[in-house]
């Protein structure tokens, strides 16, 4: 090493040395602020059953939020897990229970377009009740599950899809209100309720089904036995397959918004006068609706419209100039167009009340 090179290094003890930041007393956390904060929580809810009620259903909800949507589980599997805490599962009478319905599936109730029973659970007898359907994407299925005993035994129900390994998940929880409720189907399939009482309860019930269409038939006076020309008919030779269904009616006839949204109108290309109509928050998300063929448009470009309204009227404009007046609807969503016919198909109305 040389002199210079020695001169030039500086001697790290003569190096100013960066002052050490101040260090800040630590905080003097006392746990009986916790304390004391964790019972005034405890006191208030004892004071107040509407908060205590409002926690108990934020927490039900949470789990079956959990059960359902995240794990695919019904209530009957979780009603397993009470069995296995109690040390039941594996013993005959837990046995049976969980074998309950794989004994029913292998002659389950069709319930077809419409269906009603009355039925009844005995509390001497371990069995399920198992109701089935095969649905199209786009149907509805509506049903009215209603208690006629007053036992207060707890009673599991569940609408369930097969899955293409043959397992069964959980749709949605069927609650034995009285009520109309509905599902619209998001997938072809098999799907099935499915309806078992806990352990030695005795259970008297009425369930009404019905399925049908989910959206209302685009073209006013319409019904499905005017669809003409289905989805997935080849077009041009081949070339192309249908992306939608046509409703042949009289030229002039209304043509109506299937949902709520915001409408795009255009003139050109082998639809002619074509409108899309986008649901969602501000025409944004969701599915589209496509009209084509139209005659004359009721509505402009960045309209909102509402479910029912008239948007147009039924022509034949673009590439259907050759064919009888009618409207080409299709729906499309963010995995390509769908098959319109069983989104309109009559609707679905329960037996008896409708």
């Amino acid at each position: 090493m040389t002199d210079s090179e020695t001169e030039s290094t500086p001697d790290p003890a003569d190096t100013p040395q960066p002052a050490e930041p101040a260090k800040r007393p630590a905080r003097n956390v006392r746990p009986w602020l916790f304390l004391l904060l964790l019972l005034a929580l405890i006191a208030l809810l004892a004071t107040r059953p509407d908060l205590r009620r409002q926690a108990a259903d934020s927490a039900a909800t949470a789990v079956r939020t959990v059960a359902f949507d995240g794990l695919g589980l019904s209530p009957r599997q979780l009603f397993v897990w009470r069995l296995r805490i109690a040390g039941l599962e594996d013993s005959p009478l837990g046995q049976r229970w969980r074998n309950a319905v794989e004994r029913a599936s292998k002659d389950p109730t069709s319930i077809g377009r419409r269906y009603r029973t009355d039925a009844r659970f005995s509390p001497d007898t371990v069995e399920a009740h198992v109701y089935d359907a095969t649905l199209d994407r786009g149907e509805q299925i509506v049903w009215r599950l209603t208690r006629t005993d007053t036992t207060g035994g707890r009673l599991y129900a569940s609408l369930e899809r097969r899955s293409g390994d043959g397992d069964w998940s959980t749709v949605t929880e069927l609650t034995a209100d009285g009520e109309r409720h509905a599902e619209v189907v998001d997938r072809d399939g098999r799907y099935r309720i499915v309806l078992q009482p806990e352990l030695f309860a005795a259970v008297n019930y009425s369930l009404a089904t019905a399925t049908g269409g989910s959206l209302d038939f685009p073209v006013e006076g319409g019904a499905p036995r005017d669809i003409g020309s289905g989805f997935g008919a080849p077009r041009d030779g081949g070339s192309r397959a249908h992306h939608g269904v046509d409703i042949f009616a009289d030229r002039g006839t209304p043509v109506t918004a299937v949902t709520a949204g915001r409408v795009r109108t255009g003139t050109g290309g082998i639809g002619g006068n074509h409108i899309w109509l986008s649901g969602g928050v501000f025409g944004i998300g969701g599915a589209r609706y496509y009209y084509a063929h139209l005659d004359s448009f009721e509505v402009e470009s960045g309209d909102r419209v509402d479910k029912g309204q008239v948007i147009g009227h039924v022509g034949n404009t673009g590439n259907a100039r050759t064919t009888p007046p009618h409207l080409h609807f299709g729906i499309y969503t963010s995995g390509g167009p769908v098959n319109p016919a069983p989104f309109l198909k009559p609707v679905a109305q329960l037996p008896g009340a409708g």
